[in-house]
C-alpha cells in the first residue's frame, strides 16, 4: 500500500515537472519571439535615425547654400564688392591650411569667409555705398553687421564654429574691434584668418573713396597692422606663403 502511494506521488511529481517544462519552453519561445520583435524594431529605429540624420544634413546644407546665394546676391548689387567674399574665402582657406588647420576646419573657415558680410543685408544701401566717411550713427549701424550675420547662420547646428567666425571677423588683436572687443588669442583663429583675408582683399580692390592699392603697398599695410590689429604670426604666414602661391579658383563647395 505504501509503495502504491509512493508511486502515485512520484508519477504526480513527474507530471508536474513535465507541465513545468512545457510551460517554461512555451515562455522561452514567447520571450524569443518578443526579443526578435524588439531586435527588428531596434534595427528599424536605427535605420530611421540614420535616414533622419541624412535628411537633416541635406536640409541644413540646402539652407547653407541658400545663404551663400543670398550673400552673393547682396554683393552683386555693388560693383565695388562684387566677388569680394569669394576672394576672401579662397584666401582664408589657403591661409588656414598654411597655418596648420585641418581640411575640415579650413573648409569651415572658407565658408565663414563666404558669409562674413551676410549681416550687411540689414545695413541700408545709402550707408553701404556712401562714397565719403560715415557719421557716428552710420558707423553704429555698420558695426552691427557681424552680429546680424552670426544670428542669421546660428540655427545651422553643424556651422556653429562658422557662426563664431562670422561674429568675430572684425575683432582686432589690440581689442579695438567689434562687436565684443576681444583681444589677441581670445579671438577665434578662424576670425583672425578671415580678418587678414578681408583686409587684404579690401586694400587691393577699388573702393568708392580710393583706388586699389598695389600688392606691394598692401603688404606694407598688413605689416604695419601686425600685432596692432592683426595677428602677427598669421600675417607672416600670409605674406610668406599665401601671396607666393598661384591664385586658385574661388572656394565654393
Amino acid at each position: 500500500m505504501a509503495a502504491d502511494v509512493a508511486l502515485s506521488q512520484a508519477l504526480a511529481y513527474a507530471r508536474d515537472l513535465r507541465n513545468l517544462y512545457e510551460v517554461t519552453r512555451a515562455r522561452e519561445a514567447e520571450i524569443a519571439r518578443a526579443h526578435d520583435k524588439l531586435r527588428a524594431a531596434y534595427q528599424q529605429s536605427l535605420t530611421y535615425a540614420v535616414d533622419l540624420k541624412k535628411t537633416h544634413r541635406r536640409l541644413q546644407s540646402s539652407i547653407l547654400q541658400s545663404l551663400l546665394g543670398l550673400a552673393n546676391a547682396l554683393e552683386a548689387k555693388d560693383e565695388y564688392t562684387r566677388g569680394h567674399s569669394d576672394r576672401v574665402a579662397a584666401l582664408a582657406r589657403r591661409l588656414a591650411l598654411a597655418a596648420g588647420c585641418g581640411s575640415r576646419e579650413a573648409a569651415t573657415i572658407a565658408h565663414a569667409g563666404l558669409l562674413h558680410d551676410l549681416g550687411k543685408i540689414a545695413v541700408p544701401e545709402r550707408i553701404l555705398r556712401k562714397p565719403g566717411p560715415l557719421t557716428d550713427d552710420e558707423w553704429s549701424v555698420m558695426r552691427r553687421h557681424p552680429l546680424t550675420g552670426a544670428q542669421i547662420v546660428a540655427p545651422l547646428e553643424f556651422f556653429a564654429d562658422g557662426a563664431l567666425i562670422v561674429r568675430h571677423h572684425h575683432e582686432r588683436h589690440d581689442g579695438s574691434g567689434y562687436p565684443d572687443g576681444l583681444v589677441g588669442d581670445t579671438i577665434p583663429v578662424g576670425s583672425r584668418i578671415v580678418a587678414i583675408a578681408d583686409v587684404y582683399d579690401a586694400l587691393t580692390s577699388d573702393r568708392p573713396y580710393r583706388p586699389a592699392l598695389t600688392v606691394c603697398r598692401a603688404r606694407e599695410r598688413l605689416l604695419a597692422e601686425a600685432d596692432r590689429t592683426l595677428d602677427r604670426r598669421l600675417v607672416a604666414i600670409f605674406l610668406d606663403t599665401v601671396l607666393h602661391e598661384p591664385s586658385d579658383p574661388s572656394f565654393r563647395q
